[in-house]
């Protein structure tokens, strides 16, 4: 699945104003200087939120040099995905939506969201400009958070 619908993403939310105050932090936050201070992740868990494909955030970078020295097409995508995972940098996370986004909201998204292995996955399954899998991982079941 690569967005969520409206049915999983209201669970998310403890009410309507606080998607709408996300979204309104949001658009404050790039429209400000505090943007240059902000993670991929940070954008990756907004996206996320809103129920959005966040890995067409990401570009796969064409450099050959860089790729033949083993670089992979999509780091970024990694280091994203990685960050939103830990635990360790929840705070740091969460800091840009001033309370908005709780612990809680972060975890119901990290339960959606794979975390994908770099080591697992080949560059040549990124050829096509595809991603090998899906922006969202639901349950087959009725989701409750």
């Amino acid at each position: 699945m690569n967005t969520l619908s409206k049915a999983t993403t209201v669970q998310i939310f403890p009410d309507d104003f606080t998607y709408h105050d996300i979204r309104k932090r949001w658009s404050e936050l790039m429209r400000s200087a505090e943007k240059h201070n902000l993670w991929a992740a940070h954008h990756l868990l907004y996206l996320a939120l809103m129920g959005k494909d966040w890995r067409k955030s990401f570009r796969f970078f064409t450099n050959q040099h860089k790729l033949d020295n083993g670089a992979f097409h999509v780091w970024g995508l990694f280091r994203a995905t990685s960050a939103l995972h830990m635990a360790s940098r929840e705070e740091e996370l969460l800091a840009p939506f001033n309370g908005l986004v709780t612990p809680v909201m972060l975890q119901q998204i990290r339960q959606l969201i794979p975390a994908p292995n770099a080591y697992k996955l080949l560059p040549e399954q990124f050829m096509d400009g595809q991603f090998p899998f899906d922006a969202y991982s639901v349950p087959a079941e009725p989701w409750i958070g």
